[in-house]
C-alpha cells in the first residue's frame, strides 16, 4: 500500500468516526463514490476500532498489508491509567478518543501538582500530514491567551516519537446541557454565550478559525461560583492567513469538515472545500447553531428523537431550507415546549413572547445561508442581546 493511499484512507476513517453510527453509510455513500475498494478498506478498519477486533483479524479477507498495517496500529496503543507519562504527567482515565487523538486526565507530579489534560497522536495514527495537523492545533491554542480558552501549559514528544501537548483541564458541561441543568433563564443563557462569543472572537483576532463549534466544545466550569465558558478541541482549526510554501493543505476536495447540525453551509458544499473557501463567518454560523438551541432546545433543522435523519438528508437541508425561527420552533413543537420553557424557567406563551424579535432577528441572521448577509464578528451588541 502506498503511503498516499495509506493517508487517503485514514482521512475518510478520521471523518467517519466523527459520525454517529447510523450517519456513516450515508457519509460513505458520497466521500467513496468511485472508489468501493477505498470504502471497503474504511469499513474494516471502521469494525476494528469500534470493538471487533479480534473478529475481524480472523476473518477478514482484505489484503495482507493492511491487516499488518491495522494490527501494527492496534497493538502499539499502549497507555493506561497509573502509567507515567512523559516523567511527569501520570495519567488517570481517558477522557475522548476521536480518529487522530486521545486525551487522557492526568495528575501533573512537577514543577507543580494540578490535574491537567494530555492530548496526543494515536500510536501508529500519525505521519508527517497528521504530525502538522497536531502541531498547529498546539500552535493555534498556544498563541491565544483569553479566560474563554483553554490554556497549553506544555508540549513535547514522547521517547517513540509522540507528539503531546499538556492542557488546561475542564471539567465542566457542554453550555447546552449546563443551562438546562441550572434552568438558566434566556437573560443568563445569553451572557454566557456573549462570553464565548467573545473567546471566538479572540482566535480570530489571531487568524484561528476554529471550525468545529459546538456545544460539547464549549464546556462550562463555575468560578467563584460564576459559570465561566472554556472553549476547547482546535482540531479542525486553520488559519486565515496565507500558507506558507510547503505546508499542507488539511481540507481535501469532496470532505466536509465539522459536525453534522452545527457546520455552515458552505462547509457542508462540496465546491467550496478548498482551504481558503472557510472564513471566519463559518464559526459566526456555528455559534448561530448554538445560540438557536440555547433559545429553542432543537437545533434549527433537528426533528423528534424518534425521526432519525440520514446524513445526505441533513446536509441538504442545511445548504437548501430555510429553518423556522426560534420562537416558531418552540411555538409548533408542542411535545417539547413545556420541558423547553421550563428548563428556562417560565412558560411556553411567555418563552415564545420572549424570542420572538430581536432574538429571533439576531439568530436568524447568524444562520444566513449566504455567508455575505451573516455578522461579520461573533461579538455582538451587548445592548441589543439584551431586550428583556
Amino acid at each position: 500500500m502506498t503511503p498516499e493511499r495509506w493517508q487517503q484512507i485514514r482521512d475518510v476513517l478520521e471523518e467517519a468516526q466523527e459520525l454517529e453510527h447510523f450517519q456513516r453509510a450515508a457519509f460513505l455513500d458520497g466521500a467513496c463514490v468511485s472508489d468501493p475498494s477505498l470504502r471497503q478498506e474504511v469499513e474494516v478498519l471502521l469494525a476494528a476500532t469500534d470493538g471487533a477486533r479480534s473478529a475481524f483479524l480472523e476473518s477478514s479477507p482484505v489484503r495482507d498489508g493492511l491487516i499488518e498495517n491495522l494490527a501494527g496500529m492496534l497493538a502499539r496503543g499502549g497507555l493506561q491509567p497509573g502509567q507515567l507519562f512523559a516523567e511527569r504527567f501520570q495519567l488517570v482515565r481517558k477522557l475522548g478518543e476521536g480518529g487522530m487523538g486521545q486525551i487522557w486526565l492526568a495528575e501533573q507530579t512537577s514543577p507543580v501538582r494540578r490535574q491537567v489534560a494530555v492530548k496526543l497522536i494515536k500510536a501508529g495514527m500519525y505521519d508527517e500530514a497528521v504530525v502538522q495537523r497536531f502541531q498547529s492545533e498546539r500552535q493555534s491554542l498556544a498563541i491565544m491567551d483569553h479566560p474563554a480558552i483553554a490554556k497549553v501549559f506544555d508540549a513535547g514528544a514522547t521517547p517513540q516519537g509522540q507528539p503531546y501537548f499538556v492542557m488546561e483541564y475542564v471539567p465542566g458541561l457542554p453550555i447546552t446541557e449546563y443551562c438546562d441543568q441550572k434552568r438558566l433563564k434566556i437573560a443568563d443563557r445569553l451572557e454566557l454565550f456573549i462570553q464565548a462569543c467573545e473567546g471566538v472572537q479572540h482566535a480570530h483576532q489571531k487568524a484561528v478559525i476554529h471550525r468545529d463549534l459546538k456545544p460539547a466544545n464549549i464546556l462550562v466550569v463555575e468560578v467563584d461560583g460564576k459559570p465561566v465558558p472554556r472553549i476547547i478541541d482546535f482540531g479542525l482549526a486553520k488559519a486565515t492567513t496565507p500558507q506558507l510554501d510547503g505546508e499542507s493543505r488539511f481540507t481535501q476536495l469532496g470532505h466536509f469538515v465539522g459536525t453534522p447540525g452545527y457546520m455552515s453551509p458552505e462547509q457542508a458544499d462540496p465546491n467550496l472545500q478548498g482551504v481558503y473557501d472557510i472564513d471566519t463567518r463559518t464559526d459566526v454560523y456555528s455559534l448561530g447553531v448554538i445560540l438557536y438551541v440555547l433559545l429553542a432546545g432543537m437545533q434549527p433543522f433537528e426533528t423528534k428523537q424518534s425521526q432519525k435523519q440520514a446524513l445526505d438528508e441533513l446536509l441538504k437541508k442545511l445548504r437548501e431550507d430555510e429553518p423556522p425561527s426560534p420562537s416558531k420552533k418552540v411555538s409548533t413543537d408542542r411535545d417539547t415546549s413545556v420541558a423547553t420553557a421550563a428548563a428556562r424557567g417560565t412558560e411556553p406563551k411567555q418563552l415564545v413572547s420572549l424570542l420572538r424579535g430581536d432574538l429571533d432577528w439576531i439568530a436568524m441572521k447568524a444562520l444566513e445561508k449566504d455567508r455575505s448577509r451573516r455578522y461579520g464578528t461573533p461579538v455582538l451588541s451587548h445592548a441589543v442581546m439584551f431586550p428583556l
